[in-house]
């Protein structure tokens, strides 16, 4: 998706997040981008066994829990339709009801927010790169957390 424009002024920050799993359920991790002007936050967590569901939804958590201030614009972007059905559209959660609903109060911290669906294996740089960290987090069984400048 196209991000709208906007002024040097309006500071904002641009999250890529996904999930990775192996097998369903299996070994699985989250990871998350984090863009603001010049700095970039990668995140990433191994979950341990969990659904492809569980991790998509986790990376969007550990990214907003990265969040120091909660009053900036932020565009947030997932390849994951059930992420995106579930936080924006009002879908039903049928399973994952506690995760999903502590995430969506979370979300409603943040007044800012937009969510922006991203085609998965795309050629998309930031959505490759959170699904490789995520991915890594799976083979390593652990996660990392880097500040690059």
């Amino acid at each position: 998706m196209t991000r709208e424009n906007s002024s040097n002024t309006d500071p904002s920050v641009v999250i890529y997040t996904d999930g990775a799993c192996s097998g369903n359920p299996g070994p699985a991790a989250a990871a998350a981008t984090l863009q603001f002007g010049e700095k970039k936050l990668l995140v990433s967590q191994y979950l341990g066994v969990a659904t492809n569901n569980i991790a998509e939804l986790t990376a969007v958590k550990i990214a907003l829990e990265s969040m120091k201030n909660r009053h900036v614009r932020i565009d947030l972007h997932s390849d994951s339709t059930y992420v995106i059905g579930l936080l924006t559209k009002g879908w039903k959660a049928k399973e994952n009801t506690e995760l999903v609903a502590e995430l969506r109060d979370i979300v409603s911290l943040f007044p800012g927010l937009k969510f922006h669906k991203v085609k998965g294996h795309s050629g998309v740089d930031e959505n490759e790169l959170v699904d490789k960290l995520a991915r890594e987090a799976v083979e390593n069984r652990k996660g990392v957390r880097l500040r690059l400048v």
